[in-house]
């Protein structure tokens, strides 16, 4: 199946997921340390925001590696980044790597698959590119909103993460 979108599209997205993710990560710093264990029911984990921060830098990071071709490629968990401070580290950190490789990103390989070994249940798996990314795009959302919604009942509601925020961000 082709993909039903441009490769533009996809570098916007990216930009976009970069731009939500750096004010969120900011938000979940600048509240403090006893806003880690702030929970959401139901979520990622134990729900804590330092869960689910964690688990969406820990999924990019790990989606990425299946990209770059590692099918074995594991999951970082929580305590991976003991501290909202370090989940923050190690999205600054790999930003760069994940900027790079939707820059240099083509039709081509987009269209094309990844083989990989899924972690629950572990057996080979084999999807198009263009169909994973789109899956990180909305993982990553998913969390970012629940994020959000703890900060916001902590009485620290972050700037938006709304497309529409970032559209509009340069007037």
């Amino acid at each position: 199946m082709a993909p039903p979108f441009s490769l533009e599209l996809i570098r916007f997205m990216a930009a976009f997921q970069d731009w939500a993710n750096e004010r969120i990560l900011r938000a979940a710093v600048e509240a403090g340390p006893e806003a880690a264990a702030a929970r959401i029911p139901g979520s990622y984990g134990d729900g804590s925001l330092h869960a689910l921060l964690a688990h969406v830098v820990a999924s990019e990071r790990h989606w990425l590696r299946r990209w770059l071709g590692d099918a074995e490629a594991k999951l970082d968990g929580p305590a991976t980044w003991p501290t909202l401070e370090a989940v923050r580290e190690a999205w600054e950190a790999g930003r760069g790597e994940l900027a790079r490789f939707f820059a240099e990103l083509d039709e081509e390989r987009l269209r094309g698959t990844v083989r990989y070994r899924r972690n629950q249940p572990p057996v080979p798996d084999a999807r198009p590119l263009w169909q994973l990314i789109l899956h990180v795009f909305n993982h990553s959302t998913h969390h970012r909103a629940e994020a959000a919604a703890i900060l916001t009942t902590i009485g620290r509601p972050p700037e938006s993460v709304d497309l529409i925020d970032y559209i509009r961000r340069d007037g």
